[in-house]
């Protein structure tokens, strides 16, 4: 072990008048935790533990059937509708407007947020429950994801940070059904890559080390959150989660998609279907992901290609979000599931 990596914890108490126990003087105990990059905080209450169902009700499978199927007559991905129904870019950019691999599409988001704001269709089928999603789909969207990082590269469109992202059914933000990526990017860096790339050079500086090497070879050795290896692909369940759920995965060698290969986006592929498949296991059914690059074609030491995935809400009626101003105002993370028995399941997830 290296021993740079700073795993902090604060325990602290939250006392008060309890009326469920008679209104004896209640001592509740919290672990808040600090993200060894940024400092981001989260807290654990295991108070909390026995609390998941009422705040993530399970998955009304009957209702996710019937949006399913209520949605798939008229859904753009199905079939060749994509092929009438989508987008095109301009043929200097793509010499056929879209990247097709295998059963992958990339084609524009007709309401793009950012300059180049590209969809990628993962597959045929229409819905997926989250152990279905096939490694082999994936990858063909990683694929489609980076030929296209590189034909940006190659017409110099001024794009210098690109990540690649997912949304999976409407709590978790998606617009439609159908399995589906997106490529965001343009000349600035999202703030969350911005922050990673400073608190990485930061730490370069401070340690003349790189802290997702540090961070890996820390993780491993230490082996509670540590979920495995995936060619390539380290994966590892986040020691202060910024989200529910939160897994890592770290390219040890790839500093930008530019330097990827078909063997990283296998890793990626059978490390993001590893961790959907725990989630089902986990009782959910919904997630985000996004993996970041460094400023593409940059040679920048302190900082590696990373993948984060979260879980979400489930399905189901009035369901209220996982999100609120702790999260996104605070960036104050609750923790109902301690990273070290989540990277349990993983690795028992197969």
């Amino acid at each position: 072990m290296s021993g740079r990596i700073r795993f902090q914890s604060h325990r602290r108490k939250s006392v008060f008048h309890n009326p469920i126990k008679g209104n004896a003087l209640d001592a509740q105990e919290l672990e808040i935790r600090l993200d060894p990059l940024t400092g981001a905080q989260s807290v654990f209450n295991p108070g909390l533990e026995d609390k998941i169902a009422a705040i993530f009700p399970p998955s009304n499978k009957a209702l996710i059937a019937k949006l399913a199927a209520d949605s798939e007559p008229m859904c753009f991905l199905c079939g060749d509708r994509w092929r009438q129904m989508t987008p095109t870019y301009p043929v200097d950019l793509l010499p056929g407007g879209r990247i097709e691999i295998g059963q992958a599409v990339l084609f524009p988001n007709l309401f793009p947020v950012a300059p180049v704001h590209a969809v990628i269709r993962v597959g045929e089928r229409h819905y997926l429950p989250l152990k279905e999603f096939e490694p082999v789909r994936v990858l063909e969207a990683l694929q489609a994801s980076l030929a296209f990082a590189r034909r940006l590269a190659e017409t110099a469109s001024g794009v210098d940070v690109l990540a690649v992202s997912g949304n999976y059914l409407g709590p978790a933000g998606a617009g439609f059904v159908h399995p589906h990526f997106q490529v965001t990017g343009g000349d600035l860096p999202f703030t969350s890559l911005q922050v990673a790339l400073e608190k990485s050079r930061q730490y370069r500086e401070q340690q003349g080390s790189c802290y997702w090497l540090d961070l890996v070879d820390e993780e491993r050795a230490i082996g509670k959150r540590y979920v495995g290896e995936f060619g390539p692909l380290s994966l590892i369940t986040s020691y202060s989660p910024q989200g529910m759920n939160e897994v890592l995965g770290v390219l040890c060698e790839r500093r930008n998609f530019l330097e990827l290969d078909d063997e990283d986006l296998q890793g990626l592929a059978e490390g993001l279907c590893r961790v959907l498949a725990g989630y089902e296991a986990i009782g959910f059914s919904t997630f985000n992901f996004s993996l970041f690059s460094g400023p593409l074609g940059s040679r920048d030491d302190a900082f590696r290609c990373f993948l984060r995935i979260v879980s979400r809400q489930n399905v189901h009626e009035n369901y209220r979000t996982d999100d609120s101003f702790l999260q996104k105002l605070l960036r104050y993370e609750v923790i109902l599931t301690l990273p070290e028995v989540l990277a349990s399941v993983l690795r028992e997830t197969g």
